[in-house]
């Protein structure tokens, strides 16, 4: 039986982020490349970025919790929870006054 692409969507800190797993490559000594283990990429605007390896048959708990960790530890560089909803409120009142005063909308990224 091969490999078979898994994907998770969690809601973390009042946001929306996709992760998608991949299976791992073989070690490649002529290009002097290791082998990688199936992995969890991050994706975002048509990009994916690693974020650790995937584990057979782990519970879906465990994993939303290892991801949550993940991206407190790499998105939200420490920040509470209560720091985050500030940051976030911040951001729309800036990105409502910039419309009203006719710029374009700002846009929300990683």
């Amino acid at each position: 039986m091969g490999y078979k692409t898994d994907q998770q969507h969690l809601v973390h800190r009042g946001r929306a982020f996709h992760f998608v797993s991949y299976e791992g490559l073989l070690a490649n000594p002529k290009k002097e490349q290791e082998a990688t283990p199936d992995t969890w990429f991050l994706m975002c605007a048509g990009k994916r970025w690693a974020v650790m390896p995937q584990v057979p048959e782990q519970a879906r708990s465990e994993l939303d919790a290892q991801l949550g960790r993940w991206l407190d530890e790499n998105i939200f560089s420490g920040k509470s929870e209560q720091q985050s909803s500030r940051d976030q409120k911040d951001t729309r009142r800036r990105n409502a006054a910039a419309v009203g005063a006719g710029a374009p909308r700002a846009v929300q990224s990683l």
